[in-house]
């Protein structure tokens, strides 16, 4: 039997798992008692971005909370800022910051891989 072909990366691409462009409304971030609503754009199996004027440093640690479009499940987990983006006014890209999940657990990390898989196959 063939296997399928790998998917051909995008330019500039760096992630070994990739993304599916989403609108999380309400994805949750807390540090202690700072709390703050971000909307994240895109979610992957191991991480998403959140599109903020207020980017995280990364090397922080965040307790984090959001859902996916058709999937009746809260994702909870800490996750660490591994790299963020300022405002621009002169760039075409989002201002925010890529955070990798650090504690999903099995259970919910198999679901959004599930998710993520369909995902992709729908988008092809």
């Amino acid at each position: 039997m063939r296997r399928p072909a790998a998917p051909t990366p995008i330019a500039g691409e760096r992630r070994a798992n990739p993304r599916i462009p989403v609108v999380v409304r309400e994805a949750q971030c807390r540090v202690g008692i700072d709390v703050f609503f971000g909307c994240a754009v895109n979610v992957g199996r191991g991480g998403l971005f959140i599109s903020s004027v207020r980017p995280r440093h990364p090397g922080e640690v965040h307790e984090i909370q959001f859902e996916v479009p058709g999937l009746d499940r809260i994702f909870r987990c800490r996750a660490r800022v591994v790299w963020s983006r300022r405002y621009a006014a002169k760039s075409s890209r989002s201002p925010g910051f890529g955070l990798q999940f650090l504690d999903l657990p099995q259970e919910d990390r198999r679901a959004l891989e599930a998710w993520v898989e369909r995902e992709r196959a729908a988008g092809e």
